[in-house]
């Protein structure tokens, strides 16, 4: 089922949010990673598992949770997924 992951993350550079992006789109079944730098949210659609989602940000050293006014981990009809304005994540390499 497709899943939407809304998490809370501090970036205070771009090279903060390059790594995290890269990090995200290496997770099998992300197709769309959007950061808001200023909100400190980062949104995550996919065929996705949230603990994977977390641990990968976690991972880059970043201290990742759960946007805490969500359930943060809902399922989303594929007809909405176009709300997103997501670009296609190439997998060259991943």
């Amino acid at each position: 089922m497709l899943q939407v992951v809304e998490l809370k993350v501090r970036l205070h550079c771009k090279a903060c949010k390059k790594s995290v992006r890269k990090a995200l789109c290496r997770i099998k079944g992300v197709t769309c990673v959007e950061i808001d730098v200023v909100m400190s949210k980062i949104t995550v659609l996919g065929y996705i598992d949230r603990k994977v989602v977390v641990k990968a940000v976690r991972r880059t050293g970043r201290r990742a949770e759960l946007w805490p006014s969500s359930s943060s981990c809902r399922q989303e009809e594929p007809r909405l997924a176009g709300r997103f304005g997501c670009i296609n994540i190439p997998r060259w390499g991943f």
